[in-house]
């Protein structure tokens, strides 16, 4: 059975019309203000639909369902893609937290997504534009509606845009926890053990300054410094990786 192109509700387009703000957020993605009925569906959270039980519209809870496998897909095929060194552990840690709630909620603030929400009275009391869990329900029902309308490649686009700064972050912190780790066992092939020796410190009391050296088989010795000596530590076996890796 062939699939059918997504019908959103008829009837939504016929008694609300995009807001100034939910127009601005269409243009600032650069979405076409045309598929409303969309869009509008997923800005209706289900407590809007309480207290308008008469009206024939759909909140956006099966956007919301449809955009977190969206999301999950399209993260989880770039890091597949451009990251073929690492395993399925750690591909599937930084997933989770690539998309996890406080992530999408933080994103969806950060865009206007909650100022953007219809919200029932009730809700709207209780500070439901910074609701964690609305927002995050709320970005991804976005994500859908955006993919529906717009198609997988348009979405990608806005994804990884919105979500580059994490990756980034996350990456460049993973490759900083698994350093020590990898450096070990370079060295097991060897029959040795890397070693820290904590040569000074310095600074004040309260905020000190720790020198280390790492000496590498070779006789190469690797300084680093840090605010505390495991990162110190880290930062020194990174340092080492990166020399092995350029055969120095």
């Amino acid at each position: 059975m062939p699939l059918q192109k997504h019908k959103p509700n008829q009837n939504v387009d016929s008694y609300i019309n995009l807001s100034s703000k939910q127009k601005a957020i269409l243009k600032t993605f650069k979405l076409s203000a045309s598929s409303s009925n969309l869009y509008i569906q997923s800005f209706i959270h289900t407590s809007y639909l309480n207290e308008h039980p008469t009206e024939i519209i759909e909140s956006n809870e099966r956007l919301e369902f449809f955009g977190d496998s969206i999301l999950a897909f399209i993260v989880a095929e770039y890091l597949y893609i451009n990251f073929e060194d690492f395993t399925e552990g750690t591909l599937t840690s930084w997933r989770s937290q690539l998309i996890n709630g406080q992530t999408l909620a933080r994103i969806a603030k950060d865009i206007g997504l909650g100022d953007c929400l219809l919200l029932g009275k009730g809700e709207e009391n209780n500070g439901g534009r910074n609701n964690v869990s609305i927002l995050e329900g709320a970005f991804e029902a976005f994500i859908a509606a955006i993919y529906l309308d717009a198609g997988i490649e348009v979405t990608k686009k806005i994804i990884l845009s919105l979500l580059k700064d994490d990756l980034n972050n996350l990456i460049a912190d993973s490759i900083i926890i698994d350093s020590k780790g990898e450096l070990q066992k370079l060295f097991q092939t060897k029959n040795l053990m890397p070693k820290y020796n904590l040569i000074s410190t310095h600074g004040p009391e309260h905020s000190p300054i720790y020198n280390i050296e790492l000496l590498l088989p070779n006789g190469q010795i690797i300084k680093s410094q840090a605010g505390n000596i495991q990162a110190a530590e880290k930062d020194a076996a990174l340092r080492a990786l990166r020399l092995l890796e350029r055969g120095d």
